[in-house]
């Protein structure tokens, strides 16, 4: 409130200056000349002449012709020229010629338009409150009615100068209605360290809601709750890593097997998102019976939407840990695929678990190819792939088939190119169940040949090119193994 009060001292200050500065402006330059009747000075050698200001005013129109200014009989920027007359003032503006001489008393301005200097009689009402002014070499007139004041005295006026508070100061009511709205700085400092105090890193609030998911007597709102804010945090590889070594994975298997078909589902939706490319925590999941308990809810649990859940869970486990899809093949895993697939009513479902077959497929392939003496882990993961016999599985338990039958049933450009994608990665397997396709096939490759030139005519992209060129090859590979 202080430097506010002293802000508007200053400002004050300024002002009163600056009406000062004003003032002295207008005492040094705005006079008015002598009257008619000073003439003969104008004779005396030595006068400079008359000092004429003339004040403002509307009939003059000084705005738009020109300015007026001090002029002397005798200036020096004009030498007079004694071969001209004297100037004969009029009442209307006049021309002065160079090095005529100006009779004091006289209106002169300069013509901005031409650069002419210009003079006129003064009017009769302007002489009325003027007195004559005459300081030895310069002389003039001063009009009474305006109250004028010499430089000494607005001196001595402005050095004695105090300020006096007339400004009315706030009351104490204004004061403490401004003290609630706003806080003083060492309340704000108070609050800033507080929050500095109270802020938790990601790791400090997994480990709490780790704590709170162990209670027994926790809330079943609060338990979803928890549930989904450990879903959001281990999508990080670190929080991931720190929950599972605080034994969450067997607090999770627990909330697995819970009646609540909602707490099912979000305990194995928060599964899937810790297991998602994070090798550390898929290792301690398969050791602690994750792998086993998504398996049985992949397989006959009552809830579509836990099933579905599970199966994301358990692509989450098995993607790039050739560890895992071994256990996955001890433990029957492919068998509760099966069971899902053919129990499910959902194309996107169904879709869903080829896919991730495929995509195991592909590892399996690549893996296995990239062997190398050279990389000592590259030549242990193949080793790893290899104890993996996946096609071998998937024949014996009738997946040629049930992969088979989607393409009848696709609709979607994308779902058949991810059943012809599929197909190609069992072609070498599943010999006699594909070739029952090709009418279909072949339905297709005219379809999608008319499709890719259409979009090679609009330029559009190779989608269709894509899909035609994968039926193109799996139709080749039926063909080459029927001969």
């Amino acid at each position: 409130m202080s430097i506010i009060l002293r802000s508007i001292q200053v400002a004050h200050i300024m002002g009163v200056f600056i009406i000062a500065s004003v003032f002295l402006y207008n005492l040094n330059v705005r006079s008015e000349s002598p009257p008619a009747d000073t003439q003969n000075a104008d004779s005396k050698p030595g006068s400079s002449g008359a000092l004429s200001v003339v004040a403002y005013s509307e009939e003059d129109g000084d705005e738009e012709d020109g300015i007026i200014t001090i002029e002397g009989n005798g200036s020096d920027d004009d030498e007079i020229d004694e071969t001209l007359e004297l100037f004969e003032p009029t009442d209307e503006w006049k021309a002065v010629k160079k090095g005529q001489k100006i009779p004091p008393g006289l209106h002169v301005r300069m013509n901005l338009q031409t650069g002419d200097k210009e003079a006129k009689l003064m009017k009769q009402t302007e002489g009325k409150n003027m007195e004559r002014w005459d300081a030895g070499e310069k002389i003039g007139i001063i009009n009474t009615e305006k109250k004028r004041y010499t430089r000494d005295e607005l001196k001595r006026a402005l050095k004695d100068f105090k300020y006096k508070a007339d400004i009315e100061l706030p009351d104490k009511e204004h004061e403490e209605e401004v003290k609630q709205k706003f806080r003083s700085m060492e309340e704000l400092k108070k609050i800033m360290e507080e929050l500095n105090l109270n802020m938790k890193t990601e790791g400090q609030i997994v480990t709490e809601l780790e704590s709170e998911l162990k209670q027994k007597d926790i809330a079943h709102d609060r338990l979803k709750l928890v549930l989904v804010d450990l879903e959001y945090y281990l999508h990080q590889i670190d929080n991931a890593k720190i929950f599972c070594d605080l034994g969450g994975m067997k607090t999770l298997i627990r909330l697995m097997n819970s009646t609540e078909e909602d707490i099912r589902e979000a305990a194995t939706h928060t599964v899937g998102a810790a297991l998602q490319s994070n090798p550390k925590v898929q290792v301690a999941a398969v050791d602690t019976g994750v792998l086993q308990q998504l398996l049985k809810m992949v397989s006959v649990d009552s809830s579509a939407l836990v099933r579905k859940r599970a199966l994301f869970a358990l692509s989450t486990l098995l993607r790039q840990f050739p560890y895992a899809q071994k256990k996955f093949l001890q433990l029957g895993g492919l068998s509760a695929l099966n069971q899902l697939f053919v129990e499910s009513k959902d194309e996107n479902l169904k879709i869903r678990i080829v896919t991730l077959l495929t995509d195991m497929l592909h590892e399996y392939d690549h893996n296995v190819n990239q062997a190398t003496l050279e990389d000592n882990v590259q030549a242990q993961r193949t080793l790893q792939y290899k104890e993996v016999p996946l096609r071998e599985n998937l024949h014996k338990n009738g997946w040629c088939g049930l992969t088979a039958s989607l393409l009848h049933s696709a609709s979607g450009h994308d779902s058949v190119e991810k059943i012809v994608s599929a197909m190609l990665a069992l072609a070498s397997t599943c010999k006699e169940e594909f070739s029952l396709t090709r009418p279909k096939l072949q339905a297709l490759l005219a379809d999608y040949q008319k499709l890719a030139q259409e979009e090679h005519q609009e330029g559009s992209g190779d989608v269709f090119s894509a899909i035609y060129s994968a039926i193109q090859k799996l139709i080749a590979e039926v063909l080459r193994d029927d001969l």
